[in-house]
Formats: C-alpha cells, sequence, structure tokens
C-alpha cells in the first residue's frame, strides 16, 4: 500500500466513523423520545425490553467502533513503516504527529466516557423516570 492509498483510506474511515457517532447520536435521540412519549408510562417489563434493546443497540456499536479503532492502528502502523522505508509527504508526517501526540487517543476516551454518562442517564430515566418527570 502507498502513503496515498492509506491516506484516502485514512480519509475514507473519519468518513464511516462520521457515520457511526450520526447513528449513535440519532438512536440516543430516539430513545429519549420513547422515554418522554410512552416509557415512563410502560410497565417494568417493557422498560426492561427497551433498555435491553437499547444495551444491545450499543454494545454492537461499540464493536465496530473497536474494529474501526484496530484499522486506524493499522494505518497509522503502515504509515510508519513507510515512513521508516521511504519518508512520508507532510500529510503523513502531520498524520503521525497526530497519532503520536496521543489526540486520537483522547478523543476516542473522551467518546467513551461519554457514551457511559448517556448510558447511565437514560437507565435512570428508563427505570426512574416516574417519580422525576412530570406529564406535559
Amino acid at each position: 500500500m502507498t502513503e496515498a492509498d492509506v491516506i484516502e483510506q485514512m480519509v475514507e474511515y473519519q468518513n464511516i466513523l462520521l457515520m457511526g457517532v450520526s447513528v449513535f447520536f440519532t438512536v440516543i435521540s430516539a430513545y429519549v423520545v420513547a422515554i418522554w412519549a410512552f416509557l415512563r408510562k410502560a410497565g417494568f417489563w417493557l422498560r426492561l425490553f427497551s433498555f435491553f434493546f437499547l444495551s444491545f443497540v450499543l454494545a454492537f456499536l461499540a464493536r465496530i467502533a473497536y474494529g474501526s479503532a484496530l484499522i486506524h492502528n493499522g494505518f497509522i502502523d503502515t504509515l510508519e513503516d513507510i515512513n521508516r522505508s521511504a519518508g512520508l509527504s507532510p500529510t503523513g508526517l502531520a498524520t503521525l504527529e497526530n497519532a503520536a501526540s496521543g489526540l486520537d487517543a483522547v478523543i476516542q476516551h473522551s467518546l467513551f466516557f461519554g457514551v457511559g454518562i448517556v448510558y447511565v442517564a437514560l437507565f435512570f430515566l428508563t427505570f426512574f423516570a416516574r417519580a422525576t418527570l412530570r406529564d406535559a
């Protein structure tokens, strides 16, 4: 694989990553609407099933994100190999600098932390919303 091929694939990776983030926001938004519209008035078993299904979808998205992170690390390793053997263009060097500075890891950890907070909040709203939300 040439440097141009790797950079092209990394740009496409960012597009796929943004699509995954948009799917995440869509799922969370739909679930919040479901809580407000009917889950807070629903019985325990329906709320449990809904939260289980949400958990399944989020676990599926997390697995895809993990696989994407492995592929991203492979792209970085490929760029490092190319840099050692033939040298990189400024774009390739900037990509390696971004990875070496830890910015990618900071973004990943921030996203996982944010997802954890949202998950706990949705758990609370799913099972305890009756006591905390008033009918609109």
